[in-house]
């Protein structure tokens, strides 16, 4: 099939067969501002770390694909889930669906005559290759491409899948954009679209046009009606970039840089806060936190519910070259931005991931974990909230043992205010048992946690034929979960294995507990 086929074929598939598209765009991130839980902050107890409690949803157990009837994951009775977009997988545009399922957001929510339909963004977090074949895109030109060039003699294979659910059913999958490196996180704008966000910490040049890495891109929902651009949104920061996410309020975009303990949380103030598909590559001012009074202040090991009061300083160029830089906890290689932002006393933290804007507070991860030594407490993980009010930064979840928090990667609100970890943590200390799996994990507003679902993909090449599927097997339990995000009504989460490759649409009685 031509590639002009496999357009036409996709746009028709994304319109109903047809159907008129009976409501716009709509950006579903407000959705989540006006109802999340503010408990979070005013009901934190106090104590030196979090402790894990019992799931008000029950215990777990491997529950069946309703696609494949493998039992991927494990999860409380009465909940259900359909698997999609398996690496491996054909999608709609004849491409193979690659690998590394990583971030992942809503980005649209319409009507589409008389059904409703949900598209998706997927990250996948492909580094380099020899081959220019495994670009993502490779073999389609109507899909975006940044980099076609080599950096050091090998090709930039990361890139985005746009994934279609309609009327509870998955419908569609396509390749949006390809040739960037490991795009970690990310995070969807009010206008339907997301940004992808390249991590990695590099001042290498590429042979195409003299191309750098470590940027964000947006993506449309649709590409047959707006083709994503592929132009780097400089002035958001070059960095080894996490998340990134919207304020709908003021049109601010708060970002997470993943850099060991040469990192802050930024703040990018656009120039156009009215938003728009584009509108980010009109500039504007990226900042970083700073505790107020204590310059390059050390916010690596926190006790539970300990506050800051914060506040913004300047950076001067966001796409500045990474360097050595002497800071309060020792000397580190530091991101443009980063030593921009330590310069004018920009905080430190171990590495940062994560991160939800809703109802005026930022929630964003520490991922980082440590054993303890004679002078520092372990850790598994931290979890922030910044009022964005009083600017008070406050500590909602405290990890010193991964079985009560094994490093929290991505999170997400869900629109009854519920606040979901995904775990991208080892088996190590710190901890108290044995780590069997990653777990997604759900924060209580007092600071506790409890699993919500378990990792459990564990089958062998031939079980994993049978069912028709050619991706990794093996044990994968110990992978990460990534990119969870619900549908605006909340009765759909929606998220990925990202070994070896399998997004997940899980339904059920979400009522039962903070979800």
């Amino acid at each position: 099939m031509s590639e002009q086929s496999h357009d036409l074929s996709r746009r028709q598939v994304l319109m109903g067969g047809g159907a008129a598209v009976a409501a716009a765009f709509s950006g579903p991130m407000a959705a989540y501002a006006a109802t999340v839980d503010q408990n979070y902050a005013e009901r934190c107890s106090p104590a030196d770390a979090s402790a894990l409690t019992e799931s008000p949803y029950g215990p777990v157990a491997p529950v069946n694909d309703l696609t494949t009837g493998l039992p991927l994951v494990q999860l409380p009775a009465g909940f259900t889930y359909k698997s999609y977009g398996w690496a491996g997988d054909v999608m709609s545009d004849g491409l193979i669906t690659p690998n590394a399922h990583d971030g992942m957001g809503v980005v649209v929510s319409r009507r589409v005559g008389r059904s409703q339909e949900i598209i998706l963004v997927r990250n996948h977090e492909r580094s380099t290759s020899s081959s220019a074949a495994n670009i993502l895109g490779a073999g389609n030109s109507n899909v975006a491409k940044y980099d076609t060039g080599t950096t050091g003699g090998s090709y930039q294979i990361g890139g985005n899948t746009n994934l279609v659910w309609r009327d509870g059913n998955w419908v569609a999958s396509y390749a949006s954009l390809g040739g960037i490196y490991r795009p970690c996180a990310g995070g969807a704008s009010t206008w339907g679209s997301w940004m992808s966000n390249e991590e990695i910490g590099s001042n290498s040049i590429s042979t195409d046009g003299n191309k750098k890495h470590g940027y964000v891109f947006e993506v449309p929902a649709d590409t047959s009606l707006n083709a994503a651009d592929p132009t780097p949104i400089i002035a958001m920061g070059r960095m080894a970039h996490e998340a990134s996410a919207i304020d709908p309020q003021t049109g601010y975009w708060y970002l997470t840089e993943d850099a060991g303990n040469a990192n802050t949380l930024y703040r990018f103030r656009p120039n156009n806060v009215n938003g728009g598909l584009g509108s980010l590559h009109a500039g504007g001012l990226l900042e970083g936190l700073a505790v107020r009074g204590v310059p390059g202040a050390d916010l690596r090991f926190p006790t539970l519910c300990q506050e800051f009061q914060v506040e913004w300083v300047p950076i001067a160029d966001p796409d500045a070259d990474r360097a050595s830089i002497s800071t309060t906890v020792g000397t580190v290689t530091g991101s443009g931005p980063f030593r921009g932002a330590y310069a004018n006393g920009g905080a430190i933290f171990g590495a940062n991931e994560g991160c939800w804007v809703a109802n005026g507070t930022v929630f964003f991860t520490d991922k980082a974990t440590s054993s303890a030594t004679s002078s520092l407490p372990a850790r598994s993980g931290v979890v922030w909230a910044l009022d964005l009010a009083t600017m008070t930064l406050k500590a909602i979840f405290v990890g010193r043992d991964r079985v009560v928090g094994n490093s929290p990667d991505n999170i997400c609100v869900s629109p009854r205010g519920g606040l979901l970890m995904n775990e991208d943590g080892g088996d190590g200390s710190p901890t108290s048992a044995p780590i069997p799996a990653q777990d997604l994990k759900v924060l209580t507003p007092e600071g506790g946690t409890y699993t919500f679902a378990r990792h459990n993909f564990n089958f062998s090449t031939a079980q994993i034929q049978a069912v028709g599927k050619n991706s990794a097997s093996g044990d994968r339990r110990n992978t990460e979960w990534a990119g969870s995000v619900f549908s605006p009504d909340g009765r759909v989460l929606f998220v990925n294995l990202y070994t070896p490759g399998i997004t997940l649409a899980i339904t059920g009685p979400w009522d039962k507990g903070h979800l």
